[in-house]
């Protein structure tokens, strides 16, 4: 029995289309404990997507994989995604790694390549099929685990960073900040007027402007 615990709607819908009777989802943060986890009593817990910190007796006791959209050590830390548009970013690789009590210190088990083009919505559900078909090598092969090497360097997470400020002052700055936050359940990128807010999504670079949706909303 393997578990696979998400709760974003991309990485659930490529749940769906595993059609194995051994995959077992968790997609509430709240249902992710010791006691569910003995019962099904896993070969492996994949997380691909978790943004929330994972028990140490679960890492302990059980063989926790975990996802993350950087070549590690480069770029451990929360945002991942975020942080790589920002940084004007245009390939990474996804790295699963084998979690161990330090945050994303664990040893490497393999990477693959993918693009950043595009919004948040379009980046996470190429990956997550990415992902999806590295949970399928990974569970009809031996794992070789590697010790991470190379610099580290860490990202922090993003947190109310929707708001578009005098510090976006590029048409590619105030771009990236729009499409890196255009997904289901991120708040979009938003410039406030008054008693209104703006808030951009489906944006398109052409040339030295941006063609984008927006919604106008009473704050």
């Amino acid at each position: 029995m393997y578990v696979i615990a998400t709760v974003k709607p991309w990485n659930i819908k490529n749940f769906k289309k595993l059609k194995k009777k051994n995959f077992f989802l968790i997609k509430d943060y709240k249902k992710l404990t010791y006691k569910k986890l003995k019962l099904i009593n896993p070969k492996y817990i994949f997380f691909p997507h978790w943004s929330k910190k994972v028990p140490q007796k679960i890492i302990k006791n059980f063989y926790c994989i975990c996802f993350h959209e950087t070549k590690l050590p480069y770029g451990r830390g929360g945002s991942p995604i975020q942080n790589l548009i920002l940084r004007n970013v245009k390939k990474s690789k996804i790295t699963a790694f084998k979690m161990s009590e330090k945050f994303d210190e664990g040893p490497i088990i393999m990477r693959r390549n993918f693009n950043l083009n595009g919004n948040a919505s379009e980046i996470f559900e190429n990956c997550s099929i990415e992902i999806f078909k590295m949970i399928k090598k990974i569970v009809k092969s031996k794992i070789n685990l590697k010790k991470q090497s190379g610099k580290v360097t860490y990202f922090k997470r993003l947190q109310n960073n929707s708001q578009i400020t005098n510090k976006d002052n590029s048409i590619n700055k105030i771009y990236n900040k729009i499409r890196m936050l255009d997904a289901e359940t991120y708040k979009k990128a938003l410039i406030k007027v008054g008693k209104f807010s703006y808030e951009f999504n489906s944006a398109v670079k052409k040339g030295n402007n941006i063609v984008a949706n927006v919604i106008i909303k009473k704050i």
